[in-house]
This record gives C-alpha cells, structure tokens and sequence, in this order.
C-alpha cells in the first residue's frame, strides 16, 4: 500500500478530533436503528458499527444506484458487475456477496440482483450492521445486514414527485410517486419508474421498468401495511475478456449475454401494542421471478426458469423492566429453483459422450428459525444475550452441467443442515454523547437452493460457521462524531468456489478455516457550514489449514480508504467530492496466491451538487471517475477461445466504468 496515501488518511482523521464540541450534532448517536431487532432503538444503544444513510443523504449525494450510496461505508466493498450489484462486507468476498452477506429489503432476506435495480428514489434509508443480524435472520448473516428501507405511506392528504435523470451512455430515467389518504385511516402511493441506458461496453443495454403500490392502514394501536411491486427488466452485459482484448479497447465487451427477467413482489406487515409493555410484529413476503435466456443459434429469447422465494417472521418484545425487555420470535423461508420445462428422458451428459435417463423437476430449501434476544440494562451497562436455532432441508434434482458427477445428474437428492447462532454482548453508556461495546457472536450459513445443485459434492458442504469477537467504540468529541471498531472473526469451514485437488472445474468446496482480524474507523467533523468525512479499514485475511494453508483471501484488498467534504452553501444549496481507495488483492480464483497480489490497487474521485428551490423543484449533478481512472472490478483465470478458436487458459478482466456524467431534476408537490 501507498504509504503516504495511508499517512495522509491517518492524519485527516486526527485532525478532525480538535475543535469545540457542538451537541446540536449528537444526532448521530441518537439515530433511530430498526435492522438488529425490528423494533426501534438508537445508534448509541447498539452493540454494533452501525452506519446509517438517510434518503436525504442520498439525495443530495445525487447517487444513481447503489454503488453510489454505499462505497464510502466503512467496511464494505460495493462494485458494479456485469449489471448487478456485488457486496462485501468484512473480506468475505464480493463475488459471493448474496451467500455470505444478507441483503434485506424492509427485512426481508433478497438477492443482491433483486435491489441492484430498485429506484433509490423509494428508499428511506439504508442500515448497515457488519457482522450483525445472526438472531434475527440466520442463515448468510455471517458477513453482516444491510437493510434496505423502503418509504412507506405518508400520513398526509396528497403528496407526490415527478423526476428524470439524464447522464453518459444514454442513460434516461423517468419516474413518479402519487399519494393520497383515501379515508382517516387509509393511506395510498403508486410509484413507477423507467430506466433505460446503453451501458458503458459497446453492444450493452439495460432496461428496467417498476411499477408499485402501497397501502397503509391505521390501527388504534399499531398499522397494517402492503407493498407490490412488479418489474420488467432487459439486459445485454459483456463479459469478462482477456487483457489483450480489453488494453485494445477497454470498452469491448467480448461477446453480449442476454437475458430478460419478470418478478412480482407482495409484503404484507402488521405491527400492533397490545399494551405499552408488548409489541408484536409479522410481515411476510411472497416473490416470483420468471427468467428468459438467449439462444444464439435461433437468436431468441426462451423461458429458461423460475425463482420463487416465501418468506414469514413473527416477533414480539416486551419490556419487563426499564430499558429491560427480551424478543421472541421464529420465521419460515423457502427458496424454490423451477426449471420452466421439466421432463425426462435418455439425454447426453453436458461436457461428456455419456447417454443416460436425466429427470428435471424443482430444487428447494426450507428453513425453519426459532430466536430469542434478551437486553438487560443495569445503570449504564447494557447486556445483550441471544440465540436461534434453524433447521433447513433441501430436495433437489442434479443439474446436468460438465460439472457433476455424471452418475448423480439428473438424479433426485436431499440433505439437511441443523445450525445454532449465539450472541453475547456488553455496552457500556459512560456518558451522554459515548459508549463502548463488546460483543461475541457465533453465525452460519448453508449452501443456498440453486448452489446445491449446481456442482459435485454441494451435498456433503460442511456449513460454514463463524465465531467473531468486536470492541467497538462511538463518541462526540469536539464537534467531531467518531465510530471505531476491531474485530477478529474464525470461520470454520469456509465455503468458496474453488478448484480442489482432486478434480478439475470450479465447484463448491470447504478450503478450510479462515482468519479475519479488522480495524474500522469513521470521523465526521463539522465546521459550520463545511462537513468532513474520513475512513480507514484493514483488514488482515488468511485461510489457516486445510490445502491452502497460509494463502490470502481472494479479491480482498487489505486496505479501503475515503475522505469526503460536503459544503452546504444553504439548508437548498450543497457541493460535495468523495475519494475512495482500494489496495491491491489476489485473482478471485487465486487460492493459492500463485499469481501474486496482482489486482492493482486503485483511486477514484466523483463530484456532486444539489440546488433545491422554494417551489419544490430541484437540481443534482454527478461527475463520477472524475479523472477517468482505468481498474478492474474483477479479475480471474479460466479458459478462452477468442484465438483460433482454441481453448487457451489465461487471465480474464471485467474493465471498470470510466468517467460518467449524470444530470437530475425532481419536482415534489
């Protein structure tokens, strides 16, 4: 790493700790958190780093998707891939961010694909928790929550906004929200949004379109409320290419993969007091997609498959003594993998001059999860003690793919898994504007539905547990908001795509324990009108036996650095730039650090303004990759055939998005 990019960092961050304390900015520690429980509780009170970004912040970051909104978190790594989104928090890699980091929408367990294309003009906030939300969600928790909140229904007698967007590679978005109280206790929004852009690689488009719904009714003591969106989403992504296609034109997408998806999402929440002591809270969700792929013989699209995915939570919480109460409550999850045409028949084997009888039929995981959380509080001491028991059974059909076994292709099988979680934690309030915690937590995480099937022994996966100990601290000192915290994390039983020793192919595989040991530090400082903001994370990561002893994580950089200025010029009236650095790391498949730390490190500065009028109509400007800086979001090693048709093993890149421009206009009733 840059030694004087890391000194640079370490001194912005100190000289933040040295003005006059301000408590009009002790708002940060009282922030409201709902991603740990459920319920409401505040910043300071919670056992964990939490970050927290406000629909406000959003806006006036004039962020256009979710890389936007997240990059400068400490402790996450976010990346645009092949059209999606990818996450990481905490070095547990973000190409396998939706199996080892959960993603939740309104607390609902999604995938990664399933927000990457949500208008961040329906979120009201985003929670980040790393390394929490093992009680209460379970399965894939090990890496950490981030909770993505949707708005909800205004208490008001009409309200709406109109707004488009414009920028680079043809990017048009257009969309509105209408909401009105149809009676005293009925409350309506409809909201549709239409994006459109060309991509930045030659060839490629995106295209999504949103329709929702949402309704609210109030209750005496408590609300019910639903949610349903439909989306149409189109795209033509370029793939990973080797580096004499890509240092030729960095733009050139090797060849274009098509695909074209449906999904309709319903949530249903009720929320009631029983009294002032107990709260009961149940929400379910019901989402279906249908999945199009593209032949290139035909040069058509067809219905290749089907996701659907169920999911019901019941929780209640009852304070038994002053800032005292426990939470109790058990959840229901199915994953279902549906191949649109099922049959059977004397089929050949992919990859292989094998004939045998192959049947089609669904893949599913059902999870069943029971969970009790406790917090004591005892003067200024505050004890947190919990646990979760789940039960998830898969029945599966062997996907006929070059990577099976061609004896179980085609074949019916089913596996098991018990899991426990387990949570101990102390805050310590020590006074008004600090605190400082310590917690252990004991998580999991299972192969999902469609990765059990997917490659030769899924079905004897160990889970993947993970013990990890954090000392956290948050404090106002002198006008300076500051959260840190170090952690060490022990995994059992990683699960990664990997290559073992006894075969070839990328499948699913247990590489053996693991070792994380990080450090996290956030400084926001205030000087009238000007905001600073900087971080550092490092993180140490190392697989510690098994076949790759002593060798590195793949595609985790050991250093992530940001700093940020927001000037705001009037309450309507802001400017900001953010910096953000990456270290070095390994090939995504380099489990034996054969190829060296050969992912170059990187830098990156965007720009943004926000201008607001009286009249409820306002402006946003982006300028991201301000001096077009060329890096990679990904970086491997399989084979190609681009010369002579030949198959030829080599390293594959997918080119990061250089300098883009967005403009945006927004009018609210």
């Amino acid at each position: 790493m840059n030694t004087k990019l890391l000194l640079g960092a370490i001194i912005f961050c100190s000289i933040n700790l040295h003005a006059e304390q301000n408590s009009n900015y002790n708002f940060k520690l009282e922030e409201t958190v709902i991603s740990t429980e459920n319920f409401e509780t505040n910043v300071r009170e919670t056992a964990a780093n939490i970050s927290i970004i406000t629909s406000e912040e959003i806006e006036k970051s004039a962020a256009k998707d979710f890389v936007d909104v997240l990059k400068n978190v400490p402790g996450i790594s976010v990346k645009r891939y092949a059209g999606t989104v990818k996450f990481d928090i905490r070095g547990l890699n973000s190409m396998y961010s939706d199996r080892n980091s959960l993603i939740t929408l309104d607390g609902v367990p999604v995938s990664s694909n399933q927000v990457g294309n949500l208008p961040i003009e329906s979120i009201e906030r985003i929670e980040v928790i790393p390394g929490g939300g093992g009680i209460l969600y379970g399965d894939k928790a090990i890496g950490g929550v981030i909770n993505i909140i949707t708005k909800s229904p205004e208490n008001k007698q009409y309200y709406g906004s109109v707004y488009t967007n414009y920028g680079s590679n043809n990017l048009r978005k257009v969309g509105f929200d209408y909401g009105t109280k149809l009676t005293e206790n009925l409350i309506t929004e409809v909201e549709y949004n239409d994006y459109n852009s060309d991509g930045w690689r030659h060839g490629e488009k995106f295209e999504t379109k949103d329709a929702r719904f949402k309704g609210k009714y109030l209750l005496e003591n408590g609300e019910i409320e639903y949610k349903y969106t439909h989306s149409e989403d189109e795209y033509y992504k370029g793939i990973a290419v080797p580096r004499y296609v890509s240092d030729n034109d960095r733009k050139d997408p090797g060849r274009l993969s098509k695909s074209k998806e449906k999904s309709n999402d319903n949530y249903l929440k009720w929320k009631y007091n029983l009294s002032n002591d107990t709260e009961i809270l149940m929400y379910g969700n019901y989402y279906e997609r249908e999945n199009e792929a593209f032949n290139r013989k035909t040069d058509e699209f067809y219905r290749d498959s089907d996701d659907v995915r169920k999911y019901l939570k019941f929780q209640m919480k009852h304070s038994y003594l002053p800032k005292s109460y426990f939470i109790l409550g058990t959840d229901y999850s199915r994953e279902e993998y549906k191949p649109y045409s099922t049959s059977e028949g004397y089929k050949q084997i992919s990859g292989s001059n094998i004939y045998k009888w192959v049947k089609d039929g669904d893949s599913t995981k059902d999870n069943v999860g029971i969970f009790v959380l406790n917090k004591y509080t005892y003067d200024k001491f505050e004890f947190t003690q919990g646990a979760r028991y789940d039960n998830a059974e898969y029945d599966f059909y062997w996907r006929n793919g070059k990577l099976n076994d061609p004896e179980k292709i085609g074949e019916n099988d089913t596996a098991k898994y018990e899991n426990y979680s387990f949570e101990l934690s102390a805050n310590y309030l020590y006074s008004e504007t600090g605190s400082a915690y310590l917690t252990y937590t004991r998580f999991f995480r299972t192969p999902t539905a469609t990765e059990i099937r997917y490659t030769r022994n899924s079905e004897t996966l160990n889970p993947q547990i993970q013990d990890t100990i954090e000392l956290g601290w948050k404090e106002f000192i002198a006008d300076t908001y500051i959260s840190a915290s170090t952690f060490y994390k022990l995994t059992n039983d990683e699960i990664y795509s990997a290559i073992p020793p006894e075969f070839s192919g990328m499948v699913n595989y247990n590489i053996g324990n693991t070792e994380r040991i990080g450090f996290e530090l956030y400084a926001e400082h205030y000087i009238n009108k000007l905001t600073l903001k900087s971080s550092i994370t490092y993180l140490h990561h190392e697989i510690v036996d098994g076949n790759y002893e002593s060798s590195h994580i793949p595609s985790v950089p050991n250093w992530k650095l940001t700093a940020g200025a927001v000037y705001n010029f009037t309450n309507n009236l802001s400017v900001s730039g953010d910096w953000l650095y990456y270290s070095k790391s390994y090939d995504l498949d380099d489990l034996e650090n054969v190829r060296g730390e050969s992912v170059s490190g990187y830098a990156t500065f965007d720009l943004a303004a926000y201008y607001k009028l009286q009249n409820g109509l306002s402006f946003t400007a982006r300028l991201e990759n301000v001096f077009d800086k060329k890096y990679d979001e990904y970086t491997g090693y399989w084979d190609d055939t681009y010369e002579n048709n030949e198959t030829i093993f080599r390293r594959q890149y997918y080119p990061a998005i250089g300098r883009t421009i967005t403009i945006g206009m927004k009018y609210e009733l």
